[in-house]
């Protein structure tokens, strides 16, 4: 990839107690060494949730995606509102 696209890797060898983050869009593998638990949280951008949801056809995917887009923007402005 890095003689074709440009793109470099990162090794990272992580340690018990260790926590990775990987930033969002991020292309990345995991091999795991020794017998691991591995804990993952996904996020849906407010936008993309929109972009999908207007692309949905099922009703009960797009009522999910209507609750998290009002979540998300309930959020966002109570944020702003302790931003004085």
């Amino acid at each position: 990839l890095r003689e074709e696209c440009g793109v470099s890797s990162w090794t990272l060898l992580q340690s018990l107690g260790d926590a990775v983050l990987v930033p969002a869009g991020a292309p990345h593998q995991v091999q795991s060494l020794t017998g691991t638990i591995s804990v993952e949280q996904r996020f849906l951008s407010p936008e993309n949730a929109a972009r999908l949801r207007d692309h949905s056809t099922h009703p009960q995917l797009r009522a999910q995606l209507d609750g998290m887009i009002f979540s998300a923007v309930r959020e966002a402005v109570g944020i702003l509102r302790g931003c004085k």
